[in-house]
């Protein structure tokens, strides 16, 4: 953790700023701190700095469910392969933003599990902050170690341990679903944001109303959904009821089970219309085996539409600037802006 840091943090006991408790020494303002703790402003409950990790976790309210879904990421974000070739595009198409509108920024991966967004946005510029409740994000720590843009923090996303209103740019990618309560992660995710500054979320999505399924903004290849809504609207209804059936089994098995399970799957996601049984067709067998993983052994996994989150935008006081445009499955993301005032 960099001394700079603390300025951006607030307790997630009572939202008050931090301070430092105990280092081993102090530092010189520019290195890591590795281990020391910090103490909220207010009741001076202590949270350790481990690993240069500041672990600003409310522990009691980290319960078993949670506690798997953590596991289960960890599991999931230390075997993936790492920053792909694509990572720089696929990021800017989801935020739905330009190279440029993120030079100087101050900005938050909220979710960012192993930080592969996270260094696409200090790479263009930004300084970046990534925040996640799992250990997956020992990964990015390396690299925090070596760039004075990049900051890791660990934290649950209901109770986020940083400034509200501060961030120029939030944005969290496929994320807040895997939260046991997604409309309060947004809300408080969306309250970091500083008035005029922006929020990039995707979740998960599901059939919903046909009237609203039929609305959906698709991409431009996929012509042959928008001709075939109805048929398009059914196949995911029933994609999504086999998935409810299987998650009853898949979350209850131990990881290394589960995983072994993907391993079909992913070899399925490469062949025609078979893969569309899967829950990944990326090009990769490593990356669909992951993804399969991924949909399937979480304990928490919401799914939403595009008028429930552009509610949540409204409520949170937030004006919906884009809509991100999606293939088969829905895929309900916004770039919003924080109302002024």
């Amino acid at each position: 953790m960099k001394m700079g840091l603390l300025s951006w943090l607030a307790s997630p006991c009572c939202r008050e700023p931090m301070r430092f408790a105990s280092l081993d020494r102090m530092p010189d303002p520019k290195a890591d701190i590795e281990e020391g703790s910090l103490a909220c402003g207010s009741c001076r409950r202590e949270y350790p700095i481990a690993g240069s990790v500041p672990r600003l976790i409310l522990e009691e309210q980290i319960d078993a469910r949670v506690a798997a879904t953590s596991r289960s990421f960890t599991w999931e974000w230390l075997r993936y392969p790492g920053s792909l070739d694509e990572d720089r595009e696929v990021f800017l198409e989801e935020c739905q933003l330009e190279p440029g509108d993120l030079q100087g920024k101050l900005v938050l991966d909220a979710g960012c599990g192993m930080g592969r967004y996270t260094l696409v946005a200090l790479s263009l510029g930004a300084e970046a902050a990534g925040l996640d409740l799992s250990g997956s994000l020992a990964r990015l720590v390396p690299f925090a170690s070596e760039e004075e843009r990049l900051h890791v923090v660990q934290g649950d996303l209901l109770k986020p341990p940083l400034r509200a209103g501060f961030f120029d740019l939030v944005f969290s990618h496929g994320v807040l679903h895997h939260t046991k309560d997604a409309h309060a992660a947004f809300l408080a995710v969306a309250g970091l944001v500083k008035p005029g500054g922006l929020l990039s979320v995707w979740l998960y999505g599901k059939a919903g109303r046909f009237e609203d399924f039929a609305t959906n903004p698709l991409r431009p290849d996929r012509a042959w959904v928008d001709e075939n809504r109805r048929l398009a609207w059914f196949v995911v209804g029933a994609r999504h009821l086999v998935s409810d059936i299987l998650r009853l089994f898949t979350t209850r098995l131990p990881l290394a089970l589960a995983y072994g399970l993907c391993f079909p799957l992913a070899a399925l996601g490469a062949l025609p219309l078979l893969k569309y049984l899967t829950f990944s067709v990326h090009p990769s067998f490593r990356v669909r085996l992951i993804e399969n993983f991924d949909w399937l052994t979480p304990p928490f996994q919401s799914h939403h539409t595009k008028e429930e989150l552009a509610a949540w935008c409204e409520e949170a006081g937030f004006e919906v600037l884009k809509v991100l445009p999606h293939g088969l499955i829905p895929k309900p993301g916004v770039l919003a802006r924080r109302r002024r005032g």
